[in-house]
């Protein structure tokens, strides 16, 4: 190759028409320029001559006087096409780092796989400095020029969507801190036509700003602008071209506007699309269909194909969703195709006119056997879960340290539950939108690009994932979430309730005043903690309970939550859905007074356990021993509870604050002080029939009366309670054992609920335990909303 420099001879770069070939190209021919070599480019036509080593151009190249043609990002399968050149006395190099097939071209290939290179996910513009900085080292060139190429190079390894994993971490790192000082002309222009301060570029600018409007080039004009950016000297000129790419941009989104707009509305009247969209229109421009395709996925959740029809043949892109195959789920349906490639998440296709109706059937049946018909939900990711008073600059500037991010180094993602969406405005032209994200008392400034809104009351709670980064702006710093996902917070289910033969047996069983300290579950441990065993080590926490629980149960260790009251605070949490959330992979059960004998198996096996401190304190503490982690919601209302809380191995986690005791204390009276549900449960029973001094009526016929609504059930035992209260009032006149048990109201008895031993208990219970949640908890640490 420096023998062609030294000799004067005539060298071609060839190109591609994305960002890597683009950045690729400069670099290379920057290089061998710099070397004194004679050396051009060639940048294939996205449409006419379609991506890699073309033999027309090939033919073309060597009517024009080249001798020597270098590849850049293409040209590892090109066995023909390089034979080709043989034949036609060109030299060729390839360098190149796409996979590579079973037959290699017979050339001089430089391919970070097939040359065995510790490090072979580089991009083909990595693959082209390697080179350049090779020939300038045996060439006498000047060795700080490869520090220069590392602009262009981290440009594209964000571009292509290589893996930022180690050597590519380092070279996108270094790649920013030069583009920072931007002293290539070409890369200040773009940084100005972007609206990028140069001090404040990061990689994702590079993915989000930069390189589209590079990449926009080669998809609506011309591909070597980019090229012939990046090599100019002249301050001027760069500023040209840049602004010829950025009007290159706007208009591949003008265009991709119109044609997602056709694309929606061919959809629309289409009778049964299918589990895969399949939509074809005349005059859509090829180079803006595999963008509409990725629309369509994210707005619909199905694998998706635009194909843009030109007479009676069309050429469309795909894109998939999570979990399918979409290159082999096409090829089931290759018998409509001219020809595809591609892989797992993306292919191309050619098709005829009149096989697309056909493809989208077979293609629809492909899809279907292998992940249904169903759309697919987005994929909720997070890292981290976080609460308002966390989202502040601190903890932006730390997770900056962990740039650059891109694929598998993606952004930190931080889940903040049970949130708020307020101020909501649109911007750029009614595309994106900002607003403010309220979490417990503390708000931060969010923005979402892509969506102008979510349909959202201003009350709603939603689950916002997105990432914590610094915002610039007007010469001041602040935090600022970048959206990507706002998912209403689940409601809860149907609480499982037990069958009437094990309700009647309890019922009975409290009612005579002998039951067992609770239905004992199979499995669960018969001994509770023993004199002198271990204690848990306690932390407070700050913030939101339900952040902090969220964080624990997100670990993926087990997790017990202690409340005063179960029922409650698994529909406030969501339920086993709203739980789950945090770690979707984890075994979730609640336990209550009224939970069924049936519950056994999920209590003994869940990862993620809600239960409240009265049936801790029937079951035994050592219930909780295979739960490392114990976060205690809300404060014991007994020293009882406060020791089975405490007793065991782990951590005590105290994560309530002043509404967890002010809702303990409520709990405390609605367990303790019956006289709201006497008055339900006597009302109710004479609605069903049991009036004054009458014949009475069957429990059975009541005891949908007695166990209180789905959203609220009443235990067997508390039933029981009720009854027993009404009896010892005189208001309630009973016979008979369980179902076939009668009762009867008295409706002429002065109601003195103080005469009832069991009413004068609770009550005493209740105060004692006010007293005791008053002068010994502890966990009154943090307001919250």
């Amino acid at each position: 190759m420096l023998d062609a420099v030294r000799g004067g001879r005539q060298i071609t770069v060839y190109g591609d028409f994305d960002a890597d070939g683009v950045c690729a190209t400069s670099i290379l021919v920057n290089a061998i320029r710099g070397l004194g070599g004679r050396c051009d480019w060639f940048i294939p036509d996205r449409i006419a001559d379609g991506y890699g080593l073309n033999p027309d151009a090939i033919r073309a190249l060597a009517e024009r006087g080249s001798e020597l043609v270098i590849t850049v990002d293409c040209g590892v399968t090109a066995v023909e096409e390089v034979a080709l050149a043989g034949e036609l006395g060109l030299g060729i190099v390839v360098t190149d780092h796409h996979q590579p097939d079973a037959e290699l071209p017979d050339c001089p290939i430089l391919h970070p796989e097939i040359c065995g290179y510790p490090f072979p996910q580089l991009c083909g513009a990595a693959v082209a400095a390697k080179l350049a900085s090779r020939l300038r080292r045996d060439g006498g060139g000047n060795a700080d020029d490869d520090e220069a190429d590392l602009d262009l190079v981290a440009m594209a390894t964000v571009a292509d969507v290589m893996p930022l994993i180690g050597e590519n971490r380092r070279l996108v790192r270094d790649g920013v801190a030069v583009a920072r000082r931007a002293r290539r002309p070409g890369m200040a222009a773009l940084l100005e036509e972007c609206r990028v301060t140069p001090d404040q570029l990061t990689a994702v600018d590079f993915g989000f700003r930069l390189a589209p409007r590079v990449n926009a080039a080669g998809r609506m004009y011309r591909a070597d602008a980019g090229v012939e950016l990046f090599l100019s000297d002249s301050a001027e000129r760069a500023a040209e071209i840049a602004g010829e790419l950025g009007a290159a941009n706007g208009e591949r989104r003008r265009v991709e506007r119109e044609v997602l707009r056709e694309a929606e509305r061919v959809l629309a009247e289409q009778e049964d699309p299918g589990p895969a969209i399949v939509v074809a229109g005349e005059g859509w421009h090829p180079g803006v269909v595999g963008i509409v395709a990725s629309r369509l996925v994210k707005a619909h959740g199905r694998p998706s194909v635009v194909i843009a029809l030109e007479g009676d043949r069309g050429r469309g892109s795909a894109r998939s969703v999570p979990g399918l195959d979409l290159h082999a789920a096409i090829g089931d349906a290759a018998e409509h195709l001219i020809g595809f490639g591609g892989h797992a998440a993306a292919a191309g296709v050619q098709i005829e006119a009149g096989q697309v109706d056909g493809f989208r059937s077979d293609l629809g049946e492909a899809v279907a056997a292998r992940i249904g018909t169903d759309p697919v939900e987005p994929d909720i990711r997070f890292d981290i879960v976080a609460g308002g008073e966390d989202l502040g600059l601190g903890l932006a500037e730390e997770l900056e340290t962990l740039a650059p991010f891109g694929n598998a180094n993606p952004g930190v993602s931080v889940l903040i539950p049970g949130a708020r969406v307020t101020d909501l405005r649109e911007m750029g032209d009614g595309k994106h939108c900002r607003f403010t994200i309220v979490s417990g008392a503390n708000r931060a400034a969010g923005v979402c690009f892509g969506r102008n809104g979510f349909g959202l009351e201003e009350d709603d709670r939603v689950d916002v994932v997105a990432e914590l980064g610094l915002n610039h702006w007007n010469g001041s710093v602040e935090a600022r979430l970048n959206v990507r996902e706002v998912v209403p917070v689940p409601e809860p289910g149907e609480l499982a309730g037990c069958g009437p033969d094990e309700w009647w047996a309890r019922f009975e069983g409290a009612l005579a005043g002998a039951p067992e300290p609770f239905p004992r579950l199979a499995g669960a441990p018969d001994t509770g903690q023993e004199d002198g065993g271990p204690t848990r080590e306690t932390f407070e926490w700050t913030g939101l309970p339900g952040v902090r629980i969220g964080e624990l149960i997100s670990s993926g260790e087990p997790v017990a939550i202690l409340t005063a009251d179960a029922v409650r605070r698994w529909r406030a949490l969501g339920g086993r859905d709203g739980l789950a959330r945090f770690d979707p992979g984890a075994n979730v059960a609640g336990l209550w007074e009224g939970s069924p004998s049936g519950q056994a198996a999920a209590v003994t096996e869940a990862e993620v356990l809600l239960l409240d401190h009265a049936t801790l304190a029937r079951t035994g503490p050592s219930l909780l021993n295979r739960f490392p982690h114990v976060a205690l919601l809300d404060p014991p209302a007994t020293a009882t509870e406060l020791d089975a809380a405490r007793a065991g191995a782990g951590w005590l986690h105290m994560v309530g604050g002043v509404d967890e005791l002010e809702f303990a204390v409520r709990a405390s009276g609605n367990r303790s002080d019956p006289t709201v549900e006497l008055r339900e449960v006597y009302g109710a029973i004479r609605a069903c029939g049991a009036i004054d001094d009458g014949p009475g009526v069957a429990a059975e016929t009541c005891r949908a009366a007695l166990a209180g609504p789905p959203e609220r059930p009443r235990s067997p035992e508390r039933a029981a309670l009720l009854v027993r209260v009404l009896e010892e009032t005189g208001l309630l006149r009973t016979d008979g054992v369980g179902a076939g048990r009668v009762l009867g109201v008295v409706s002429s008895v002065k109601i003195e609920l103080a005469g009832s031993p069991a009413f004068t208990a609770h009550i005493e219970q209740h105060k004692e335990q006010v007293r005791f949640l008053r002068r010994s908890n502890r966990t009154a640490n943090s307001p919250t909303d």
